[in-house]
């Protein structure tokens, strides 16, 4: 079923995987010649191309938290601000939630770290880390410390909103022969974290486009 208020773009491709169209606002109309299994779906912009009633179409809906889920399905209305099709059973893409990987430039904290078998070990002062980017899954990050694969550290960052433990999986070595940084997955995201995380991902992918999108027209 489709999770209508969680949805923040859909993309909309031809038979051979080309993109048509991208659009962030759509809605789902009542629909009056209801098809059994199947939502109207209805995407309003302006300049939208023209298909012909009945082309065949692939739609992919993108949510907050990643997940990609793929429609094939045929247009039933197009014009130049409207396009309308519906889409029944939908099937979720494979390349999903962690590749969904942004750049970004923030600070966060490191509280612990468990190494091996050992207790947890305390900083005295909070370690500051150096987040430069950052997925779902996890983060690459640098830090004035040395971290060790298969060390298990705490993340806060986001102004504590998120506080998160993960795993080192591997040390990056920079140009001169010191670290560049750390490898990170999280481990045990809740969906209350997910969600958060999510929409901070979603605001960097979207100031990134439009930060493109100004050079361009420069």
């Amino acid at each position: 079923m489709i999770n209508k208020e969680k949805i923040v773009k859909v993309d909309i491709y031809d038979e051979n995987r080309v993109r048509l169209l991208s659009a962030k606002s759509v809605s789902f109309p009542k629909d009056f010649f209801k098809i059994k299994g199947q939502e109207l779906v209805l995407i309003k912009a302006r300049d939208l191309p023209y298909f012909d009633k009945n082309k065949q179409i692939i739609a992919v809906f993108e949510y907050i938290n990643g997940t990609r889920i793929e429609y094939h399905t045929k247009v039933d209305l197009s014009t130049d601000l409207q396009l309308n099709f519906h889409v029944g059973e939908g099937e979720i893409l494979e390349e999903r939630r962690e590749s969904f990987r942004v750049r970004t430039e923030i600070e966060g904290l490191c509280r612990f770290y468990e190494r091996g078998q050992d207790a947890p070990i305390m900083f005295e002062e909070p370690l500051r880390v150096r987040f430069f980017n950052i997925n779902l899954g996890g983060v690459f990050f640098n830090a004035d410390f040395d971290f060790q694969q298969g060390d298990k550290i705490n993340l806060s960052f986001l102004d504590g909103q998120l506080d998160l433990i993960g795993v080192v999986l591997r040390k990056r070595p920079g140009d001169d022969g010191s670290t560049a940084g750390y490898s990170c997955r999280f481990l045990e995201v809740s969906p209350a974290q997910e969600e958060k995380l999510s929409r901070f991902i979603f605001e960097c992918q979207t100031a990134e486009r439009d930060r493109k999108r100004n050079m361009h027209s420069i």
